[in-house]
């Protein structure tokens, strides 16, 4: 049985440029099919615009957000999943007062970080 303690894995810089982004399973530790990033963005934050090349589902744990997913955007917040398309543009905003807290799930176990939309 794998286990991974989320707590041991990296924060890294999430795709607006704070450090807010924990990719918490994925080959590096023993998936096979899948990755799983947990996020934490301050109120205010924006994570602008970008794609991937899979799908993704965006799960909101706590707080509220604006999410845009190509042509549309719908408020979001927790007990909510937004299904992301592949190489569809994406991206989210923080419009509530507490740390906005998303579970991003991909179809990859080698998911890396999004492509910039123009």
């Amino acid at each position: 049985m794998l286990v991974v303690d989320h707590r041991d894995r990296p924060t890294i810089l999430s795709a607006s440029g704070e450090p807010s982004l924990s990719m918490v399973v994925n080959r590096e530790v023993g998936a096979s099919s899948l990755s799983i990033w947990m996020t934490c963005h301050k109120a205010g934050e924006v994570v602008p615009l970008h794609t991937h090349e899979v799908e993704e589902v965006l799960t909101v744990i706590a707080g509220e957000a604006m999410v845009t997913v190509g042509n549309d955007t719908v408020a979001a917040h927790a007990d909510m999943s937004i299904i992301v398309p592949p190489r569809t543009p994406h991206g989210y905003r923080n419009t509530g007062i507490a740390p906005l807290r998303i579970l991003a799930a991909f179809a990859d176990a080698d998911a890396v970080r999004g492509k910039p939309w123009p």
